[in-house]
């Protein structure tokens, strides 16, 4: 049977111990860089400011959802998937070299569409795999319906008062013909490096993705997101 001085000096031993084994464990970030989608353009004063949250300040974010597509991310609905369309990209906190996005697209969209360009570049090969080796497992890449990804490259970035913060990323989506576009959804995730070495990613929960307007329940969903943003506008009102 352990001493009473050995059983005193167990806590301290296991403290020490997960002090020195949490780094190996702590969630890939980058020491708190963070790369931010947004549906409309992040800035909202002149010149490098810090970044808003997406959560509060897109209007098309959708918090939690049954739909690994759309849970915790910005959602883009519309029908006209053959008008261009643009996202943003922001860093917040340190730097993201070599950065790319990830599209990724479901079976649906897969059989609607013949190419995705991203800022003229065409992506027209899609990994199907079933996996991403930096961002699986994760999100839409546990999706029944998951059919692949494509990667992009984006740059560096640097958070404010560095120059870009930020990207400008148009997409234009070349369609295979009038066929019916039900239930496809497109998602954009991103991932690059600090200057250091240290992984940099768009949060699960800071990602982006661009869907026909349905299931029902998700039209539900974002009708409450509305609803709550129309009262939060009248309460600061009064």
């Amino acid at each position: 049977m352990p001493s009473k001085s050995k059983l005193k000096l167990l806590p301290i031993a296991l403290l020490l111990t997960l002090i020195l084994v949490s780094p190996a464990f702590a969630p890939a970030g980058g020491g708190g860089a963070h790369l931010w989608f947004y549906s409309q353009d992040p800035d909202t004063l002149p010149g490098p400011q810090p970044l808003p949250d997406p959560q509060t300040y897109d209007p098309n974010y959708v918090s939690a959802n049954p739909d690994q597509w759309v849970s915790d991310s910005i959602v883009i609905p519309t029908s006209d998937w053959s008008e261009p369309f643009m996202i943003w990209l922001g860093l917040k906190q340190k730097n993201s070299t070599n950065t790319k996005l990830v599209v990724s697209i479901n079976d649906a969209a897969n059989n609607s569409i013949q190419s995705i360009l991203i800022n003229g570049t065409a992506l027209t090969s899609w990994d199907t795999s079933g996996s991403h080796p930096i961002l699986s497992p994760h999100g839409v890449f546990n999706a029944p319906d998951f059919y692949g990804y494509a990667e992009a490259p984006l740059g560096n970035l640097y958070s404010p008062p560095g120059s870009p913060y930020k990207v400008a990323i148009n997409v234009t989506i070349i369609l295979n013909g009038p066929s019916a576009l039900a239930d496809a959804k497109i998602h954009f995730d991103a991932y690059g490096y600090t200057e250091e070495g240290a992984l940099v990613t768009s949060p699960y929960s800071h990602d982006l993705t661009f869907i026909t307007p349905e299931p029902a329940t998700l039209l539900a969903t974002l009708a409450s997101v509305a609803g709550l943003g129309l009262y939060a506008y009248k309460r600061k009102k009064k």
